[in-house]
């Protein structure tokens, strides 16, 4: 038998024993009193009357001693319960499952307020959660994230072949791409994953990137892309892509870009194209039909190419989705000069140790940590040969 019901046992049966130890007392007292009366003359009425009033103070004194020892052991015992009910409401979600939502909120803030010690601090983490508890049912999170650039100082002869306008004039370096990633939907729906046809994005201006990264905004076909990117060429470039019969659009695309999706075990049919093509005023977007497991809750996803990019430009990783541990590796030639700036968690090991810097290398590892959104990395791209900056027209 545990202490706890050692306890409650002990406190129940203290009332039988105060009224043995009266039993005791008072017969203790008659024998005394009888003897009294042998040796001093005590009348039987003088004898009942003393016992009467010994007894009534000694059962006074017993019963509130009895009083006040429940008292004490019920709220010990109640204490003792109450923390246990609440170390299991914590450790058991299951419980959790039979309050309210507003219910669970209160005992969330009542635990920060424990831990914080502080209104201010509180209130801030509380608002907070409150605005993600929804937000949250319909997120997506990345796992296994792995992001790794190779930066070339030319072009591929495929761009020139193709009569890609500045292929051999130095205007670009060459961008190869390779993502790997864990996604997992928490919604019961994620329009993106659940239809054969998978797209990805490759966007003229920034403000067109950060809508179909983010999701917003009027572009429905950039918004259910996958994966967006930034194309960063001059607008000889775009025209030549415009002048592209339709009936050779995938094929010179395949040659420049080389793209490749794959979702969980998905593959390609060699026998026809993998994708289509469609032009738009603001960029590309490579339309995929994949045979992969639409209703599950999660997917490893693949996603290579390769792409032209103006000398002397921004390149940016953003994380735009909740994602844990992500590595991400940036290799270039020596003939270029890379400058890193982060603006991953303001508290989280990228901005110090996790930054691995060698010639011709930037590697971010970060480990057992979840980087929130919008987070990311940029890298300043120029070439060491050329000072001149070269913008998109």
């Amino acid at each position: 038998m545990d202490d706890k019901k050692k306890k409650r046992k002990f406190s129940i049966k203290t009332l039988p024993a105060t009224l043995f130890m009266i039993a005791l007392a008072l017969v203790i007292v008659l024998l005394g009193y009888i003897f009294l009366a042998a040796t001093l003359g005590y009348t039987g009425y003088d004898v009942v009357e003393s016992i009467v009033g010994n007894l009534i103070g000694v059962l006074a004194s017993f019963a509130l001693f009895d009083i006040l020892y429940n008292k004490l052991t019920q709220d010990e015992y109640t204490r003792e319960t109450s923390q246990q009910i609440t170390k299991t409401l914590m450790g058991e979600p299951e419980i959790l499952d039979s309050f309210s939502d507003e219910d669970k909120k209160h005992f969330l803030t009542s635990t920060l307020a424990s831990l914080l010690k502080d209104d201010d601090a509180v209130d801030m983490l509380a608002t907070n959660m409150n605005k993600y508890f929804d937000k949250a049912r319909e997120a997506r999170i990345r796992k296994a994230f792995d992001y790794t650039i190779n930066l070339y100082p030319n072009l591929t002869p495929e761009y020139a072949d193709n009569g890609f306008p500045g292929a051999e004039d130095g205007t670009y370096y060459l961008i190869d791409e390779d993502i790997n990633f864990n996604i997992k939907y928490l919604s019961k729906s994620e329009e993106n994953y659940t239809r054969n046809e998978v797209s990805i994005g490759f966007n003229y201006d920034k403000k067109s990137l950060d809508e179909g990264l983010l999701e917003i905004g009027n572009d429905d076909d950039f918004k259910k892309c996958i994966f967006n990117e930034d194309l960063v060429i001059t607008q000889e470039a775009r025209n030549y892509i415009e002048s592209i019969p339709e009936n050779q659009l995938d094929e010179v695309i395949s040659s420049l870009f080389m793209p490749i999706v794959r979702i969980d075990d998905s593959v390609d049919d060699e026998d026809k194209c993998q994708f289509k093509v469609q032009r738009k005023t603001n960029g590309l977007i490579l339309k995929y039909y994949l045979d992969y497991e639409r209703t599950a809750k999660e997917h490893n996803v693949r996603i290579y190419f390769k792409m032209p990019r103006i000398w002397n430009s921004i390149f940016e990783v953003t994380l735009v989705d909740p994602t844990k541990s992500p590595h991400i590796k940036l290799k270039y030639d020596s003939s270029m000069d890379v400058t890193m700036y982060s603006y991953l968690n303001k508290e989280s090991t990228s901005n110090t140790s996790a930054c691995i810097k060698k010639a011709g290398l930037y590697d971010i590892a970060i480990k057992d940590e979840w980087i929130y959104p919008k987070s990311g990395i940029v890298f300043n791209i120029k070439n060491k040969s050329k000072s001149g900056l070269v913008k998109p027209e």
